[in-house]
């Protein structure tokens, strides 16, 4: 026997017409974009500035700290050891993460100056752990400012 050919008997569906591209008509003007007019000229507000969250003093020490892409502004002002980050008690701020609270507080455990100065600072960038190392970092550089012989310590 030998093997024959079948032929494909499925049948092919007939070819659909064309569909013809629609001509917009005669009789309806195209649509235009109207310009609405210019606002009436604005009065300039001068800003008004940032209120400040820390207290006047005479006295007051600075330091930056940057991590990665955070970065603190700290200053140390003569006080009982209040510590406020971005206008807020540093625990509240650090979510109660102790090991962030530890590394804020580690250069004025080292110096033992814990008790000794308010810190406020302001603290942007970042995640809140590269934030608490820009803090630490800042607190470190500003008692420097304080007391140079601080540097063996820190």
């Amino acid at each position: 026997m030998t093997a024959e050919k079948k032929k494909s008997t499925k049948k092919k569906a007939p070819a659909k017409p064309k569909k013809k591209a629609l001509k917009p008509k005669a009789d309806k003007a195209p649509e235009i974009a109207i310009r609405k007019p210019a606002p009436a000229a604005v009065e300039f507000v001068a800003r008004q500035p940032k209120k400040k969250f820390m207290p006047a003093s005479d006295v007051k020490y600075s330091g930056t700290g940057r991590r990665k892409e955070a970065a603190a502004k700290v200053w140390l002002l003569p006080g009982e050891g209040k510590i406020f980050v971005n206008e807020r008690d540093f625990k509240q701020y650090f979510c109660g993460r102790k090991l962030l609270e530890y590394q804020v507080l580690k250069p004025l455990v080292a110096t033992n100056t814990l008790n000794s100065y308010n810190v406020y600072v302001e603290a942007f960038g970042g995640g809140v752990p590269a934030q608490a190392v820009a803090v630490s970092m800042g607190i470190a550089r500003a008692l420097l400012s304080v007391n140079p012989d601080f540097r063996k310590a820190l």
